[in-house]
């Protein structure tokens, strides 16, 4: 049996820009978190997932893709071991699928090198690849192509507060209108706050163009959010939400963070490699 663990992601910076070829093109730096799902793989007659409660899932169309792309006629049994919130904007089904690819080259000594399995990725969802070396990256483009950041920095506290509501992905970035606003000087900001420990510039740097469509989405994420903003929390939507996030909290930020009521808060870290 093969075991993999598949991190969780924020978004420190995301950037969202007009469609080419029906894809909204994107700058976005994204870090993974400590909080993961588990996949389990193990050789089998036919390839299935157990216990599987998602219609059309996506690790089963990783499974099948590695299958085909390397002539392989065994099957495979995956179990997905859940701790990621499902569609909560910190991409755990495209961080699942990813660890698909990256334990089945493993199961079969296939040997695949890191940019093949993104290649595979690409065909999966515009997030994927990241997942393959999940280090802090700038991924542009539709998101796929990973650009490695310099970092020197162990980790970065991260408080996660999901409202328990969903928000579809479809719908937000169908209800978003690009404004033109560039976002270099930020980006450029954030990159140079990993690169130099400067956490109270990234901090002061963080933003998220999906952010405002997602909040007036979900009227209790809106609630959620206008409440810790007015006690000047520095929160932020992750992804297209509905999972809101806090870096390197102060003490006022926890207390406020803590007193929310009916919502799931997790306490994590950034992985550092």
């Amino acid at each position: 049996m093969i075991k993999e663990i598949a991190y969780a992601k924020i978004n420190l910076a995301l950037e969202v820009m007009n469609k080419v070829d029906q894809y909204h093109m994107v700058n976005n730096i994204m870090i993974p978190i400590e909080l993961h799902d588990i996949i389990e793989l193990e050789k089998s007659e036919k390839t299935y997932i157990e216990n599987d409660f998602l219609k059309d899932n996506i690790c089963m169309k990783a499974a099948q893709l590695f299958l085909e792309k390397y002539k392989i006629k065994s099957g495979v049994k995956l179990k997905i071991i859940k701790k990621i919130p499902i569609a909560a904007g910190l991409a755990g089904g495209s961080s699942d699928a990813a660890s698909v690819l990256k334990g089945m080259n493993k199961l079969f000594n296939i040997n695949a090198s890191n940019q093949e399995l993104k290649l595979l990725a690409e065909e999966l969802g515009s997030d994927v690849p990241f997942f393959i070396d999940n280090e802090p990256s700038l991924c542009t483009n539709r998101g796929e192509k990973i650009n490695k950041l310099i970092y020197n920095l162990e980790s970065i506290d991260v408080i996660l507060i999901n409202p328990n509501t969903n928000i579809s992905t479809k719908e937000v970035y169908a209800n978003y209108l690009y404004k033109n606003i560039n976002k270099e000087h930020k980006i450029n900001n954030i990159i140079d706050g990993l690169k130099h420990n400067d956490i109270l510039k990234i901090k002061n740097n963080l933003f998220n163009d999906l952010e405002e469509v997602a909040l007036s989405l979900d009227n209790k994420l809106k609630e959620i959010f206008l409440d810790l903003i007015n006690q000047k929390v520095n929160v932020h939507v992750s992804g297209s939400g509905p999972t809101l996030f806090v870096i390197n909290p102060e003490k006022y930020e926890k207390n406020a963070i803590f007193s929310l009521k009916n919502v799931t808060i997790i306490e994590t870290k950034t992985v550092m490699k």
